[in-house]
């Protein structure tokens, strides 16, 4: 009897506790809203990147002077009073726009094609003065029968800016993750590595030289608010690396509403 009575209340006990799930699924899955979801993806977010010019002694003072700036708001404002004072250049602005959980590219860019592989110089193996020898002698080769090194691979290089995005918003609309790979590539010159010469001219063995300033990283953004995102060293005249001046990039995004 006393088993009986015992076997019936973990009956019972086991009811309630499969009850109590199945509410708490119901509840849990009530929660979701595919309405809030789908109004999160439908927005557009609209990134904005900004290289600032200054010497490496302005930048100090703006970060670790007498009176740093409290946040990335008050310090993009005091970067744009030097903007206006002259003491700082706006190198470069990149804007993109993409929408949430998507992937954006914007471009500027020049496409240099430059040989990558060369074919050896050779002399060919026959020619029209070998048709006779004379006394048993072959007769010279003529110098301007040369073949000179030939180009036998290429690539292609992007010279120019590009940003690349891939953000999305939150559910509370007010935070952006953001990942992003912003640069800017220069051709500064080239590089000869060997020089043929001939009757028809000089045919140099070259290379280009890049100078790049890339950014690859993912952040948090709250929305409308700009961070300061790195410091990069900016090229010189003579296209090598100035370290007595300073980049200072920031980022902005910005929700977008899609026009009704």
């Amino acid at each position: 009897m006393i088993i009986n009575q015992l076997l019936q209340h973990k009956i019972v006990a086991c009811f309630l506790l499969a009850l109590t799930a199945g509410l708490h699924g119901q509840a849990s899955i009530q929660e979701v809203d595919p309405f809030a979801e789908q109004e999160v993806l439908s927005k557009q977010i609209r990134v904005q990147v900004e290289y600032i010019d200054m010497s490496q002694e302005q930048m100090i003072d703006l970060l670790f002077g007498a009176k740093p700036a409290a946040n990335d708001v008050e310090l993009r404002k005091q970067v744009g009073q030097l903007v206006k004072d002259g003491k700082a250049t706006v190198m470069e602005t990149m804007l993109c726009i993409a929408r949430s959980g998507h992937r954006a590219r914007a471009e500027s860019i020049e496409e240099v094609t430059y040989p990558t592989e060369y074919e050896a110089a050779q002399l060919p193996h026959k020619t029209a003065s070998d048709a006779k020898e004379e006394a048993g002698k072959t007769p010279p080769i003529p110098k301007d029968s040369a073949i000179g090194p030939t180009p036998t691979a290429f690539e292609t290089r992007n010279v120019g800016t590009t940003i690349e995005i891939e953000a999305v918003l939150s559910h509370d609309h007010k935070h952006i993750d953001l990942i992003l790979a912003p640069e800017i590539v220069y051709h500064v010159g080239n590089q000869v590595w060997a020089e043929w010469k001939s009757e028809h001219g000089n045919v140099p063995i070259q290379m280009p030289i890049f100078y790049v300033v890339r950014i690859n990283t993912s952040v948090v953004l709250a929305d409308g608010e700009p961070m300061f995102l790195s410091a990069i060293s900016p090229k010189s005249k003579d296209g090598k690396v100035d370290f007595n001046r300073k980049l200072m990039v920031f980022i902005r995004a910005d929700v977008i509403n899609p026009a009704k």
